[in-house]
């Protein structure tokens, strides 16, 4: 999703716009084994503020991932909720900026609207959105569509709590079949003669 900053008059501006398949397929590329089934649109809301724009948006995936103890696909939904910041690039702390500075002062009507006091202030909390620079004409939310899918993939994915996993023998799927190889332990060939030595 690409937006002007034109776009965003003083009410605010609401858009909902499909998520390309691209975007989320590379995001899952270096993933182990996710891979997009089918994605919702992604509607996000912008509101200006101060020369920063406020950014809310949502969207969910569902995914499929193998089990990473039988390799069966498993569906993965997941849900994302996200707030940013966007602050124009003159506006953004320089790496090689002095951290002991002071920060530049604000104007009262800044403040107001920094502080929730303006009429034209967002409802959001500062101290919880993190913030993005961006190059002060358009916005957009690829990049940032791709890094929340990475933030919400699972650490692991099982197709239930008590899979039982592969066979390390035949590699058969033990939740659906009992091949017996767990009930006989295989005895190295080159041990096998030490069965027949008996202690006195």
């Amino acid at each position: 999703m690409l937006v002007k900053i034109e776009e965003i008059q003083e009410p605010g501006l609401k858009r909902t716009e499909p998520i390309k398949a691209d975007v989320l397929n590379s995001a899952l590329a270096d993933s182990e084994g996710f891979a997009l089934v089918s994605s919702t649109p992604l509607s996000a809301s912008f509101k200006k503020v101060s020369g920063r724009v406020f950014v809310r948006g949502g969207f969910s995936a569902e995914l499929t991932c193998p089990c990473k103890r039988c390799t069966t696909d498993v569906p993965v939904p997941i849900s994302v909720e996200f707030s940013l910041r966007m602050v124009p690039e003159a506006m953004a702390p320089r790496p090689d900026a002095d951290p002991k500075a002071p920060p530049p002062k604000r104007t009262k009507q800044q403040k107001k609207e920094d502080d929730g006091q303006s009429p034209t202030a967002a409802s959001f909390e500062l101290d919880e959105i993190d913030a993005e620079p961006f190059n002060g004409k358009t916005i957009d939310l690829d990049p940032v569509v791709r890094e929340q899918v990475l933030l919400a993939l699972p650490v692991s994915v099982l197709c239930r709590e008590d899979c039982k996993g592969l066979c390390s023998t035949c590699g058969a799927d033990l939740n659906e079949t009992d091949c017996g190889h767990g009930k006989v332990k295989d005895v190295d060939v080159r041990l096998a003669k030490l069965k027949d030595i008996k202690l006195n």
